[in-house]
């Protein structure tokens, strides 16, 4: 994915105002209802719908996880008559290929719930909605829906298998959001690098648990062989974005050098030298909770301090992962 400053990632949380109703894991459900009335158009529009249909007949009709997949992600109807146009072959897919399997979910959608009700018994977990954009996200949560962008991870996932690992994953991931303070470019702070990581760290340290597995086995081993390096690189781009901060630029009007340093690490999905891997972000906020969490002597009571959004300077500390020329050297 390219760098789309000032959105923040595929998996961001926005907060909306209208009230949570208590939802049963048991009872989850996926709601397809904006999918499928999106592949009855496709069809009967013989895979060009115009931008006028988009709008008429299904846009326009928009659950609130269509409707926040649209503020949040420039969804609109020209986007989306462009990104059919240039590749009607992914829409048909995601039909015909991964909108059944997505159906077929739900166990593991109840199951996960389960779990994650379990880490966090008085919270309401996120109504699921499946959704079809214009290729600009896999998965975005509010409060109340997490939305799951199908055409976007079924371009991800060419198997069958791979499609449903990245469906149980969204389904662990994108309720963490759910769950934390809001995040966007006003509430990253002079340590916007930090935030953004542990955000989605520890939303991939509580995925992991629910899910008996790490999101990226290949990414983890290969990151995990070189621990040492990446923390380096990681603080000393840290520092390239405390100074642009400091200098009073923001996420939209980043230096080229800060846009770099941030790249490195987030909106770089499937766009790195062969030497590096995407989303490293997530990898090294991970290590940072699990660390805190490690290092907690309650381990439960810790999770929800990472949930809750304790301060990240905190946590980089108690983590013993901080820059060893931070908090009078380690």
């Amino acid at each position: 994915m390219q760098i789309k400053l000032p959105l923040l990632a595929a998996a961001a949380v926005v907060a909306l105002a209208s009230p949570l109703a208590a939802q049963d894991p048991l009872e989850a459900v996926i709601d397809t209802s904006d999918a499928d009335r999106f592949a009855a158009l496709f069809l009967e529009t013989e895979e060009q719908p115009n931008r006028e249909q988009i709008e008429a007949n299904y846009l326009s009709q928009a659950g609130e996880g269509l409707a926040l997949m649209q503020t949040t992600r420039s969804g609109t109807a020209e986007a989306l008559s462009d990104a059919i146009t240039r590749s009607p072959a992914t829409y048909r897919d995601a039909i015909q290929r991964c909108l059944p399997i997505a159906k077929s979910m739900e166990p593991d959608l109840r199951a996960t719930y389960l779990a994650l009700s379990g880490l966090f018994p008085d919270e309401t977990l996120p109504r699921v909605e499946v959704v079809i954009g214009a290729g600009t996200s896999a998965g975005i949560a509010s409060p109340n829906v997490q939305v799951i962008g199908l055409e976007t991870l079924c371009a991800a996932s060419p198997t069958e298998a791979e499609f449903r690992s990245a469906l149980r994953y969204f389904f662990a991931h994108e309720p963490v959001h759910s769950l934390q303070p809001p995040l966007d470019e006003t509430t990253l702070g002079n340590e916007p690098l930090l935030i953004l990581s542990l955000h989605e760290g520890v939303a991939d340290m509580i995925a992991a648990l629910v899910l008996g597995r790490v999101p990226d086995v290949e990414r983890d081993a290969w990151a995990m062989a070189r621990k040492d390096a990446l923390f380096r690189q990681f603080h000393a781009d840290r520092q390239v974005l405390r100074a642009s901060v400091a200098r009073g630029e923001t996420l939209a009007t980043f230096s080229p050098e800060a846009r770099s340093a941030l790249g490195r690490w987030f909106f770089n999905h499937n766009r790195v030298a062969e030497d590096w891997r995407s989303d490293l972000g997530y990898w090294i906020g991970r290590q940072m909770a699990l660390a805190y969490v490690d290092h907690a002597p309650d381990k439960r009571k810790a999770i929800e301090e990472l949930v809750q959004g304790i301060d990240p300077m905190t946590v980089l500390q108690a983590s013993g992962l901080s820059d060893p020329n931070e908090f009078g050297g380690q």
